[in-house]
């Protein structure tokens, strides 16, 4: 019997395929064989004359050839993984990734463990073929292209550099692009403004911390909110506060004393994306080439007062990975908490050291969002030593009981409904292979000629359209009971875990990781005179479980 090829088409489009002239015109250009469309056109008539079934088409236009992130490229992986298709099929290798060695992994490794034949129609190469020689050579000639391509965009950008062009795609806080000319940057002058305020409250004496809180406090947009305004017609998702750093950061850039530093920083090669700062032998710098915000005489005398706040610092404790690094969260604001280690000195000269967390957001806006929530470690060892003794009590005593009562926090748990989804699931299964069975016959009595071409064809396409619906409902009834079967395992690991912590003689970091998700701190009240905070600890594998108050 013949196979039955169920195809994924894969189309890209990268911006360096499109000329220069075509991008700044905005359309793509008129090689019919590189656009997304023409390329879908071309493969689905591939798949129609070969007698496969075309299942699904993946696309992703504006990505490049280096970059294998890319979503059309995953969703089609992901279809792989779980049978949808069996046959990938691109226009040429080019389509598929430029990188050499990436490209010979998934054409060499990937796509045979994942039982996927590989077709690239205008190179004439085949997986299942003979024609595999030339595969590697033009997969090296694509990366070759890439690499030219990257250090001819790096010679092009260096020199506008050098000539004192902006290139960078945003302004610096307190600038903008120059609407006449886009390398060059002009005065924004309400952010401006801002700039100068922050640089006066430096110079006399105000704290990053406090400089923050204060903008805060008067609804200032931060700089990510201000330039998201202008940019972004879409939902801001970008911190509304301003931050310590971000205070800090704008009273060190030159930039706004009218010096421009370029080419501070890059990547390894065109292959690896990581951004690495370089020596400043090789930085680009340029006087006086747009409008100065400070006067230089500010700008000396605020680095002055920097630099005494850095040496201030000079000599104190390093900081340190705390018991509960990590795992402590506001419970109103949901940022993570800082911790300080602090004294306490006693009148009789005697001194304790202790552990205090609070709100990050707290910390970092200057004591002016959120609240403090602070609360003592020792505190939340001993809450957290309680609680897991408690249920590893529980477990001990009744295992049985515990997972079945951890069992009903499951979104819409039920036995019975777990027991007719795994039958109807099984119905699905027979009816898509007897369905797959009967469009592989179709065209074995189409090639006999038992079938004329437009019985095969309406044939052909009313089972196809049968097939995918249940496959559709298959896959959604796998991914339910995939998804309870895994929280059950998951509440099984749970109990078989905290069962080992009966007696718990010394909470360390090794149990808290085993254990703890993390632990939601509440604002310290107080309610008929009695001091009351609300503390939720969130494990591992099943989420909350229980509630302790102080």
């Amino acid at each position: 019997m013949k196979k039955l090829y169920r195809a994924g088409i894969y189309c890209r489009l990268s911006v360096d395929d499109a000329s220069n002239s075509a991008k700044n015109k905005n359309y793509i250009p008129a090689d019919e064989s590189v656009s997304i469309e023409n390329q879908r056109e071309l493969l689905s008539k591939f798949v129609m004359l070969n007698g496969w079934v075309e299942t699904k088409v993946y696309c992703d236009d504006g990505y490049s050839g280096g970059n294998f992130q890319r979503p059309g490229f995953l969703e089609m992986l992901e279809d792989a993984q779980r049978g949808l298709i069996n046959l990938i099929l691109v226009k040429d290798l080019s389509r598929l990734g430029r990188d050499y060695v990436e490209v010979g992994r998934y054409t060499d490794i990937v796509f045979p463990s994942l039982g996927c034949r590989f077709v690239s129609v205008l190179d004439c190469l085949d997986s299942e073929g003979d024609n595999t020689d030339m595969l590697h050579f033009r997969s090296l000639m694509n990366d070759y292209h890439l690499r030219d391509l990257s250090g001819k965009i790096k010679s092009v950008l260096h020199s506008k550099m050098v000539s004192g062009q902006y290139i960078s795609a945003y302004a610096p806080y307190g600038y903008r692009k120059s609407t006449e000319d886009k390398h060059k940057m002009v005065l924004d002058e309400y952010a401006a403004g801002v700039v100068r305020r922050i640089y006066e409250l430096r110079l006399e004496g105000t704290s990053y911390g406090q400089i923050a809180a204060i903008l805060n406090r008067e609804d200032v947009p931060s700089p990510g909110v201000y330039r998201h305004q202008f940019s972004s017609k879409t939902e801001c998702k970008v911190r509304q506060l301003w931050t310590h750093t971000a205070v800090k950061r704008i009273l060190h850039r030159e930039v706004y004393k009218g010096t421009r530093i370029m080419n501070y920083c890059g990547t390894r090669s065109y292959k690896d994306t990581t951004v690495i700062y370089k020596p400043e032998s090789e930085w680009i710098r340029h006087e006086a080439l747009h409008e100065a915000i400070v006067t230089e005489e500010e700008w000396d005398a605020v680095q002055k007062i920097n630099q005494a706040a850095s040496l201030r610092s000079v000599g104190r404790q390093a900081p340190t990975t705390k018991l509960f690094t990590g795992k402590l969260i506001c419970s109103d604001c949901k940022s993570p908490m800082n911790a300080k280690t602090m004294t306490r000195r006693y009148g009789d000269g005697t001194s304790e050291r202790y552990v205090w967390y609070f709100c990050g957001t707290y910390a970092k806006s200057g004591h002016s969002v959120c609240s403090c929530h602070g609360i003592y470690e020792k505190t939340v060892i001993q809450m957290v030593s309680d609680e897991i003794e408690a249920h590893a009590q529980a477990v001990t005593v009744n295992e049985t009981s515990v997972v079945e009562r951890l069992k009903h926090n499951i979104a819409d748990y039920d036995e019975q409904r777990l027991v007719s989804i795994k039958q109807e699931i099984s119905k699905l299964r027979r009816r898509v292979q007897e369905l797959e069975n009967m469009i592989a016959k179709l065209y074995e009595d189409k090639y006999s000629g038992s079938v004329s071409e437009n019985t095969f064809m309406v044939l052909v396409q009313k089972n196809e359209q049968e097939r995918l619906a249940k496959a559709e409902r298959l896959d959604v009834l796998l991914s339910e009971v995939d998804r309870t079967e895994k929280e059950t395992a998951a509440i099984r690991s749970w109990a078989a875990i905290i069962r080992k912590y009966l007696d718990i003689s010394e909470l360390d970091r090794t149990i808290i990781d085993e254990l703890i998700d993390h632990i939601e701190i509440g604002e310290r009240t107080i309610v008929d005179g009695q001091s009351r905070q609300d503390i939720k600890i969130f494990y591992r594998f099943v989420g909350q479980v229980g509630f302790f108050h102080e």
